[in-house]
């Protein structure tokens, strides 16, 4: 599996979150797209003229971008997101902010969900079984990334990002490799 790593300034992102099980999370995530994303949004997208403080959130922000996964006990809080470019939060909305720090940055092609979850669990099963668990976790919550265009495409691309602690090198300093992004991700 090919993973990059970068190091990334603090990022804050907007949105609005639900609370998944984490067995159920390949079946209620694309559900909680579905349900409060895109049936209740899908006219802002064809007009692009928000008629609530949250429409225009959604569109100055690009939410729907990202989704956080911010595991918990038993659980993780979901959230559907964008980057914070400030302004108000209206109701209904509210902010996470991911420290400034290194991250694992995986990247796949392919229809939605199948190739994100496929992703996922090569993230979780391959690479922090070998080389992940050499990075100290920098938290509990990752991000997936997602591109513009058509998700159902063989080469619509999407990624996982994982924030870490790299390792320390002999002389105290931590190695950053930089590399590449989801094209205009970031």
């Amino acid at each position: 599996m090919n993973v990059k790593y970068k190091h990334k300034p603090a990022m804050t992102f907007i949105g609005f979150s639900t609370s998944i099980r984490a067995e159920e999370g390949y079946q209620k995530c694309p559900e909680f797209w579905e349900q409060e994303y895109s049936r209740k949004y899908a006219h802002l997208w064809r007009t692009m003229k928000p008629e609530t403080p949250v429409e225009a959130a959604i569109l100055d922000n690009g939410i729907g971008m990202f989704a956080i996964c911010d595991e918990k006990e038993g659980d993780f809080e979901y959230w559907i997101a964008g980057l914070y470019r400030g302004g108000d939060v209206p109701q209904g909305l509210k902010l996470y902010t991911f420290p400034e720090g290194d991250w694992a940055m995986f990247s796949t092609k392919g229809p939605l969900p199948g190739s994100l979850q496929a992703l996922n669990t090569q993230v979780w099963q391959v690479w922090y079984p070998g080389e992940g668990q050499q990075y100290r976790g920098n938290g509990n919550a990752m991000l997936e990334v997602y591109s513009a265009g058509d998700m159902q495409s063989p080469d619509y691309e999407c990624g996982i990002w994982v924030p870490v602690c790299r390792p320390a090198e002999e002389d105290g300093t931590a190695e950053i490799v930089s590399g590449m992004t989801l094209t205009g991700i970031l």
